[in-house]
């Protein structure tokens, strides 16, 4: 069997089939959708409230992420694999506009942001942001939207991204902190000093 045609067949074992539940078709366009808006709102929230620490480990996660996106811009433009509905594979549950699908935005989204809680001290959290992941990419894929190697794609980028580029993190993220906290005190400055944020 060819990687194409183990890529349809997982394709086709996951994706929505016809006589799925409104139940799993709700809960899964939530977790393909909505999730990640969740995701952001609550790291806002953290950031804003939080301590030296956990602002230091939302920028690690925030400056990863980006630099995976960048990667991932710049592979769909070299390398362009049509989405399933494109190719007028499965069942599409939700709207999407027909461009690259490799590697996965989202999965590398959730992905980075796992890993880089995963190489830190909060390992523990990262482990759970890793399983959340792979429910994204199940979700994705169950939506009709994604392949499979899509989702390993994004998570392999996400992994290397964040072991290779750990020394240079460690290196300057005190430096990094600095920066951004001066920016981050000058910004919000008023709700600072009336402690409604930190």
């Amino acid at each position: 069997m060819s990687l194409s045609e183990l890529n349809l067949t997982l394709f086709s074992f996951i994706n929505a089939s016809s006589d799925a539940s409104d139940l799993k078709i709700n809960f899964a366009i939530f977790i393909a959708n909505d999730l990640l808006y969740c995701m952001i709102a609550l790291f806002a929230w953290f950031w804003l409230r939080g301590d030296y620490q956990i602002k230091k480990q939302i920028l690690k996660a925030f400056i990863f992420t980006s630099i995976a996106l960048f990667i991932s811009q710049c592979i769909s433009h070299i390398y362009y694999h049509p989405r399933p509905f494109v190719m007028d594979v499965g069942r599409t549950l939700i709207y999407h506009s027909p461009n690259g699908s490799f590697p996965s935005d989202h999965m590398l989204i959730f992905s980075s942001i796992a890993f880089s809680y995963f190489f830190s001290t909060y390992r523990k959290l990262g482990i759970f942001l890793i399983m959340l992941a792979w429910l994204v990419a199940w979700s994705r894929i169950y939506v009709g939207v994604h392949f499979p190697l899509d989702m390993l794609g994004a998570f392999v980028l996400a992994f290397a991204l964040n072991l290779f580029g750990l020394t240079l993190w460690n290196r300057y993220k005190e430096k990094l902190m600095e920066w951004v906290l001066t920016l981050h005190f000058y910004v919000f400055r008023p709700l600072i000093q009336k402690g409604y944020i930190k």
